[in-house]
């Protein structure tokens, strides 16, 4: 097992994932709050987009500009076969260089894969590839833990920073936290962050649950 390459497990599991994830759009609520806060032909950078459905399919569903990263290859060429007109690209996270901006970053259930050292740096690449005012969602634990998980006989990693460093490494690269529910009963029990990005003085407020 290797925590560092959470993604050669995806490549042994992936047909059983795309059977087994949840396509009844639980996220809703933050998928549409992404959409009220881009353009109409906004852009959206997908990290960690598994088999592309429900997330990156809602998006290209409603008009977006997708671009998807995954770092399995075999996720990466079913993305391309269902949704040939979209961008999807082999790529580990924790390199990504694009020589493009976004108005949104979406990492859902995908960041809390990288071991804590890894999501400290993940900041200044979000930081990067977003346009001002751009939105950056992403999925935690609630408190700081390391643990693995048993999926279809194989074992996955999962790490969380605490939400208090969380908060001091969003600040830190001019992120304002608008909303961070912890352990949603409506989405599944996901730790959900919303944050925009602005070097600006926070003028949205947090909601914190």
């Amino acid at each position: 097992m290797n925590k560092n390459k959470v993604y050669e497990i995806y490549e042994k599991i992936w047909a059983w994932y795309d059977e087994n994830r949840a396509k009844h759009l639980m996220e809703r609520e933050y998928l549409d709050n992404i959409t009220h806060h881009i353009p109409q032909n906004g852009k959206i950078l997908d990290l960690g987009c598994g088999t592309g459905e429900p997330i990156a399919q809602f998006f290209i569903d409603r008009g977006y500009s997708i671009t998807g990263i995954d770092a399995s290859q075999k996720m990466i060429d079913l993305c391309l076969k269902r949704f040939p007109q979209s961008t999807f690209l082999l790529a580990d996270m924790r390199n990504l260089k694009l020589n493009e901006k976004f108005d949104a970053i979406i990492a859902w259930d995908s960041f809390f894969h990288l071991p804590p050292e890894d999501q400290r740096s993940m900041f200044p690449v979000f930081a990067r590839h977003l346009n001002p005012n751009g939105i950056l969602v992403f999925t935690s634990g609630p408190q700081a833990s390391e643990v693995w998980s048993d999926n279809n006989g194989e074992q996955l990693y999962h790490a969380s920073l605490s939400i208090e460093e969380y908060n001091i490494l969003l600040e830190s690269q001019g992120f304002n936290v608008i909303k961070n529910k912890i352990e949603d009963p409506a989405c599944g029990n996901h730790t959900v962050w919303e944050a925009i990005y602005s070097l600006s003085d926070n003028v949205f407020g947090m909601q914190q649950c």
